[in-house]
């Protein structure tokens, strides 16, 4: 297994001036790329149109054919459009930016076959203290430095020293984050064996912007893992620098100062946000062998609409991709496994009894049947656990509300309110 690990750099000056320099090549080289593409494919559109086949139409240059023409534009005087300042830096630089370029129209027209509705390539816009490029050549961790070619040793933050191993890398990709650098290198992880299933247990989890996860175990037991909150943490923090740059007049110095300490501050929340993520998920993959979440499409759930504003707020603040994306892989490399199942119904179903009802938007629920009092969010959780355990099959939960002879069909929120249960599940109770 491939992993990344993110090491922040303190470059000097000069060292920081050559990162910037770089990360501009990369830039300039791709937009250069993308427009020649740009003109190629609608040259070779228009020449199929009027009957030219398409083994005689003009070609759109690859990622090779744009850096022989870089490499011609960098022995060109500037004032017969060449750039021959771009020798100052290392050729990986722009040469790895067509690389990328080439796969973004490769991507794109293999979404656009697969009948999708892919973004075109678009250009890179030039920001202060932000940035990227990757490199390739000699690069070497060497305790409290790290070499890259054409910038030198470079010093690694305190902090992170000794998180990537020392030793000789393929590539590194640097990015400046609001002024900020750090470096990315991969690193061969091997797969944990499968755990023992009678060492671990199983969970359900049941994911949220109250509470970030609910854990339910086999045994009964509810754990909660609190959301930190990093975007409302900084909420009154964040407002006042905005208003503090909103007057700033545009171009000054002190305006671009205020808006660095913007930057820090998302920085910030970012780093809040990844550190409470990174300690939920790790925690969860060492202590359980099988975890079971529900397949939510956040993308769906935080799309733009009226009245959606605060609620896309908090939703992308709980990050509950994310949380997802490192459970995954932090599982695979522990040996344990992750159960996606169908969130249809699971919080309006009674864990005890297996009735549906609304509950509302309350924090607990209320069994209309058997008149177990639980929590809204552990009562889903043991649904997840019982779908990921094959106890509950999801595709015949509406059946049980035609115990007595009414629809088969899945129900409505309205329908599952008033609907019958089966007289066993009555006289249970559980309270929590």
């Amino acid at each position: 297994m491939l992993l990344s690990r993110r090491i922040r750099l303190r470059p000097s000056p000069a060292q920081r001036v050559s990162l910037a320099r770089a990360a501009g090549c990369a830039r300039w080289a791709y937009n250069w790329g993308l427009r020649r593409k740009k003109a190629a494919w609608e040259s070779r559109k228009d020449a199929t149109e009027v009957g030219t086949s398409m083994a005689d139409a003009p070609k759109v240059p690859s990622a090779i054919d744009l850096h022989r023409e870089l490499n011609q534009l960098k022995d060109t005087p500037v004032d017969s459009g060449g750039v021959p300042w771009m020798r100052e830096s290392s050729k990986c630089a722009p040469q790895e930016a067509l690389r990328d370029l080439d796969g973004a129209f490769t991507g794109f027209f293999r979404r656009c076959k697969a009948g999708e509705r892919p973004g075109f390539p678009r250009f890179k816009a030039k920001r202060q203290g932000e940035g990227h490029f990757r490199l390739t050549g000699t690069i070497r961790v060497e305790g409290t430095h790290i070499q890259l070619p054409r910038l030198g040793r470079v010093r690694i933050a305190p902090g992170d020293r000794g998180y990537a191993a020392d030793g000789a890398y393929a590539s590194v990709s640097l990015v400046q984050e609001h002024g900020a650098w750090f470096a990315s290198v991969r690193v061969e992880v091997p797969e944990a064996p499968g755990i023992d299933p009678d060492v671990l247990p199983e969970v359900g989890i049941d994911l949220g912007v109250r509470k970030l996860a609910v854990l339910a175990t086999p045994d009964g037991s509810v754990e909660v893992v609190p959301n930190r909150r990093a975007l409302l943490r900084h909420a009154r923090k964040l407002r006042a620098a905005q208003k503090v740059v909103s007057r700033r007049k545009k171009g000054s110095g002190r305006r671009r100062r205020t808006v660095r300490t913007v930057g820090r501050i998302h920085r910030r929340i970012a780093n809040t946000r990844k550190d409470a993520l990174h300690k939920a998920t790790t925690a969860i993959a060492s202590r359980f062998r099988v975890v079971a979440i529900e397949d939510l499409r956040v993308a769906n759930m935080t799309r733009k609409g009226r009245g959606k504003r605060g609620l896309n707020r908090v939703m992308a603040d709980a990050s509950l991709g994310e949380f997802r994306r490192q459970l995954t892989y932090k599982l695979q490399r522990a040996g344990g496994r992750l159960v996606v199942v169908d969130p249809a119904y699971t919080s309006r179903r009674c864990s005890v009894c297996g009735a549906f009802t609304d509950c509302g938007s309350g924090e607990t629920f209320t069994c209309a049947a058997c008149g177990s009092v639980v929590d809204r969010d552990a009562n889903a959780a043991r649904n997840i656990l019982a779908l990921s355990r094959g106890e509950v099959d999801a595709a015949s939960w509406p059946e049980s509300l035609n115990a007595r002879g009414e629809a088969v069909s899945r129900p409505s929120l309205r329908a599952l309110a008033h609907a019958s249960v089966k007289r066993e599940s009555e006289g249970r109770g559980q309270l929590v």
